[in-house]
């Protein structure tokens, strides 16, 4: 929900640019182009007591030399693994609603305008009920890319990081079988999780060919 919220904040704002729409995209998507791994190196290094993300909190509250456990809180690393896929692919899914958001013919919005409606109600009255297609598309696949993490809860536990909070059925697979040697279970899991995913990628697909017969 966060992702998709901010995805859709940030590429509203991106299309009411009047400047800079380029430049605001490539910022955003640059940290998509990283792999997971290097994604969560980078973050390891920024959420260690010394890191920037501490030091960073503690200017803004004034609150010099508090370690706020980024990695050993229960609740703390849970926050840390959302801002990482936040970061991570915010930008992905902003194109693809800028992307939908073009699509919308300008004279929809030019007629919304002569009749006096502004900004926000154009947005969801007009903005948001035509953008349906792209809206299923982008939630689908968040949820594909959430069901299918593992690199960044995998280095955060290899790192200390307490497992419960963060035990993602990826990462339970990958225990089950290489810790607890239970292959036959973590086959069954892996399966279930495999025709997850098959129905949701079909659902994509259907809401991708569906978008492209609307245009």
């Amino acid at each position: 929900m966060p992702l998709f919220c901010l995805s859709l904040l940030f590429a509203a704002l991106i299309t009411s640019m009047r400047r800079g729409k380029r430049l605001a995209q490539a910022a955003l998507y640059s940290p998509a182009v990283l792999s997971s791994v290097v994604a969560a190196l980078i973050w390891l290094l920024m959420l260690d007591p010394r890191g920037l993300a501490n030091q960073a909190v503690n200017w803004i509250a004034m609150t010099p030399g508090i370690d706020h456990q980024w990695l050993s809180s229960a609740a703390m690393v849970q926050v840390s693994t959302m801002i990482v896929y936040v970061w991570k692919y915010l930008g992905y899914f902003t194109i693809l609603f800028v992307t939908g958001i073009g699509k919308i013919p300008d004279s929809v919005n030019e007629a919304a305008m002569i009749d006096g409606a502004g900004p926000v109600r154009r947005f969801f009255s007009i903005t948001l009920p035509l953008l349906r297609p792209t809206t299923v598309l982008v939630s689908v696949m968040i949820l594909i890319q959430c069901m299918k993490t593992f690199s960044t809860q995998y280095l955060f536990t290899q790192s200390g990081a307490p497992l419960a909070p963060i035990n993602v059925i990826t990462l339970n697979i990958y225990n089950t079988a290489m810790r607890d040697l239970n292959i036959g279970r973590a086959s069954v899991m892996s399966t279930i999780l495999f025709l997850f995913m098959l129905a949701l990628t079909w659902i994509q697909l259907r809401v991708s060919k569906g978008d492209e017969a609307e245009s």
